[in-house]
């Protein structure tokens, strides 16, 4: 009969890996022990597969559906064993979701304007512009932390329109909001 020898990795996957949307992925699952070994792979908590021999798992145009964790279960004979999970990031970037808007404020009033939601992964650079020009902070003018355009006492210069654009530094997309047009009364 011989001594059967359990499923064991002789490599672990790496723990996260970030790729781009249309990217072909093949995942495998390098175990090594008796014959036949059989795979069977998850998605999260989901079975992509039934155990078969195949050790990979193809996606042959990833999209952001994709993402999650993977990882295989190999089994033979005498044991079965759970292969450490890797992350899939999928860099993506949608678009805008709002149309154009407008915000009025009173001279020397605070002006907050929000910037206009879009979803990306990772999280996009964003840049504030007001009538094509770039908006430098100043110690009138800040952006915070969540790309809020905070204007602390309006002046009449401040009016005009307002967008952002966001840049995706994985896949290199760039887009570019609806404007906001800010008017500023007079009291």
């Amino acid at each position: 009969m011989g001594h059967d020898v359990p499923p064991y990795f002789k490599t672990e996957p790496v723990r996260s890996q970030l790729h781009l949307e249309r990217n072909r992925l093949v995942l495998t699952c390098m175990a090594e022990g008796s014959w036949p070994l059989e795979f069977k792979w998850i998605h999260n908590t989901t079975e992509l597969t039934r155990f078969s021999l195949e050790y990979r798992y193809l996606i042959p145009s990833l999209d952001r559906s994709h993402a999650g964790f993977y990882r295989c279960i190999v089994r033979n004979r005498v044991g079965a064993l759970l292969q450490r999970r890797t992350e899939v990031q999928v860099a993506f970037m949608g678009s805008f979701e709002e149309g154009e808007r407008t915000q009025s404020v009173s001279q020397g009033e605070g002006a907050v304007i929000p910037a206009p939601r879009i979803r990306s992964f990772p999280q996009p650079q964003v840049t504030w512009f007001r009538d094509g020009r770039k908006i430098p902070p100043s110690s009138r003018i800040a952006i915070t932390l969540d790309n809020t355009l905070v204007i602390l006492s309006s002046v009449a210069p401040d009016a005009g329109r307002y967008y952002v654009q966001a840049v995706n530094d994985i896949n290199g997309e760039n887009k570019t909001s609806q404007p906001i047009t800010l008017t500023v009364e007079s009291k």
